[in-house]
């Protein structure tokens, strides 16, 4: 699977201490996307899926969020670090966005994304559109769905999402990563950040 970059904790894209991976490859091409460095495959970020979750296996996350990136991209890889989540790790809560509509997923009668939606707890769908630009945590604009596939988690996301939307901030050197998804005047609002060395990554 090609996996761009992880985080942890994460807790500016879903309640508790998660972790974040962010895939490779989309070809939504959104206006003002995010992350438009992660558009492109790339096989130098290429790992084996079961090398990839030995290496996160003993981080204490309590919930997982995967964006890209298109995760459903990449299907095949996507079902199998989903199914050793929730198998080896008894993770169900996992969060994927995705710029794919569900009913566009469904329509694939696929295995894979059968799998993938019994074994995960919310689903985040659609493009961003700039122009439904909203402030609201964990959308980017207004015609994104928060999709809950497991009940059972939806009273603290209910939760998480009554509150403002936050950030997490990793530096590294010169590096300076912004995990969250974007305010629309997020550059003026963070002018301490070096606009040479930020991303921004949903």
């Amino acid at each position: 699977m090609q996996i761009d970059h992880v985080f942890f904790p994460l807790h500016a894209l879903g309640p508790n201490e998660r972790i974040g991976i962010w895939v490779r490859g989309c070809n939504r091409n959104c206006f003002n996307c995010s992350n438009p460095e992660l558009q492109f495959f790339n096989k130098e970020t290429e790992i084996e899926i079961n090398k990839f979750f030995e290496g996160i296996r003993d981080i204490p996350f309590e919930g997982v969020t995967i964006s890209g990136g298109e995760p459903f991209l990449q299907i095949k890889e996507l079902r199998k670090l989903v199914k050793l989540l929730y198998e080896e790790r008894n993770m169900k809560d996992i969060l994927i966005f995705t710029g794919f509509r569900k009913e566009e997923l469904d329509k694939l009668n696929s295995e894979d994304v059968e799998y993938i939606f019994s074994h995960i707890s919310v689903l985040i769908d659609g493009p961003y559109v700039e122009e439904l630009h909203t402030e609201l945590p964990l959308k980017g604009s207004s015609n994104q769905r928060v999709i809950f596939l497991n009940e059972e988690f939806k009273p603290q996301y209910d939760e998480y999402m009554s509150k403002e939307k936050i950030f997490d901030i990793k530096v590294e050197g010169h590096e300076r990563y912004i995990f969250g998804i974007p305010m629309k005047d997020f550059k003026e609002r963070y002018k301490y950040i070096d606009e040479k060395g930020d991303r921004e990554d949903e």
